[in-house]
């Protein structure tokens, strides 16, 4: 859905409804797919904003759109979902860019998650240091 969105250029919710159309989900992929992106959209300034600061070489915009959107669901989920465990949300995400993303996707976005579990540690560990408490780079924790 965050793909099929940053194509349109929209971030409409009613792109679940226009994927689903030729490939039915159930009801419980549906709702789980519709949390994810409206949790992503909700918090993706800032969530854009941590790619940013963590992969400063290349704009946002102009990153490969698979790429920012495995990005953007990573950060969702190390930031706002403590039942994934951490190293399985990376996990996942190198995946999805190994399969779907360019040679060096997978390298990428294991990097970018990289610094930014490093920046969630630190936020554990010296909660006092991070400007804008209780945030991590922009992102609530």
């Amino acid at each position: 859905m965050l793909f099929a969105g940053d194509i349109r250029g929209t971030t409409d919710t009613d792109l679940l409804a226009w994927l689903c159309h030729d490939e039915p989900a159930s009801s419980s992929v549906r709702e789980a797919s519709a949390n994810m992106v409206n949790g992503v959209y909700a918090d993706l300034a800032q969530f854009d904003g941590v790619i940013k600061r963590l992969a400063p070489a290349i704009p946002v915009n102009l990153l490969a759109l698979v790429d920012r959107n495995i990005l953007r669901v990573a950060i969702y989920e190390l930031t706002n979902r403590d039942t994934v465990p951490r190293q399985v949300a990376v996990n996942e995400a190198v995946e999805l860019a190994s399969m779907f993303g360019s040679e060096s996707s997978a390298r990428f976005v294991n990097g970018v998650l990289g610094s930014y579990l490093a920046d969630l540690a630190t936020a554990a560990e010296e909660p006092d240091q991070l400007p804008g408490n209780p945030t991590v780079g922009g992102v609530p924790k």
